[in-house]
Order: structure tokens, then C-alpha cells, then sequence
């Protein structure tokens, strides 16, 4: 015998693995294109991408809408303590000039104005 009995197992070992090799991706390809759980699974797969890019539609319009309301905000406050800034100077204004505030007017700090009766 001319060929070693060594070289022939090799060779062997290198088609049963190969044999393998290929037996796994004709078994994938049957599972993924042809099977009814790899369409499934492929329906799936579109479904939460639809869902997932829906979802992120939505939390960037979330976001835009918040910035836009936190820039209203800080403007109505920018207002609100341009106001208090106007009342404290008029209050000053008064005193200067003796005149004296009641009590009852609504104060800078005073959450809730008092509600006189008409």
C-alpha cells in the first residue's frame, strides 16, 4: 500500500466535517426560509421594528413637545418675575412719596391673591 493509513483518516475527518458543515446551513436555510417558525419568526422580526420605529416617533415628538413647553415656561416665569421686579419698584415709588400700601393687596411672595366679594 503507497497511501498512509494516517493521511486517509485525515481525509476523512475533513469530508464527515465538511458533510457536517454543510447538513448545519442546509439545515438554517430550510428552518429560516422554507419552515413555517422561520416565516414566523421573520413576521416577528418586521413587527417590532414597525413597533420599535413607531415608538421612537413618538418619543422624539414627546421630547420636542416638553423642550417647547419648558421654553414657555421659562418665559412665562422670566415674565412673571419681571412683574414682581415692577410691583417692588412701585411699592418703593409709594413709600417714598409717604403713600402706604394696605395690607390686603396681593404681596410678591403671596401664592394665593385675596378674593374681595363684587
Amino acid at each position: 500500500m503507497d497511501i498512509d493509513s494516517g493521511e486517509t483518516g485525515s481525509w476523512i475527518g475533513y469530508g464527515v466535517g465538511a458533510a457536517g458543515l454543510l447538513a448545519a446551513l442546509a439545515q438554517m436555510a430550510w428552518q429560516r426560509f422554507f419552515s413555517s417558525e422561520g416565516r414566523a419568526n421573520d413576521a416577528l422580526v418586521s413587527q417590532l421594528s414597525e413597533r420599535l420605529t413607531a415608538m421612537e416617533t413618538r418619543q422624539t415628538k414627546l421630547e420636542s413637545d416638553l423642550d417647547e413647553e419648558r421654553r414657555l415656561r421659562r418665559k412665562a416665569e422670566d415674565k412673571v418675575h419681571a412683574l414682581e421686579l415692577d410691583n417692588l419698584q412701585l411699592r418703593a415709588v409709594l413709600k417714598a412719596h409717604n403713600i402706604d400700601m394696605p395690607d390686603s393687596f396681593v404681596k410678591p411672595d403671596d401664592p394665593d391673591p385675596p378674593v374681595e366679594p363684587a
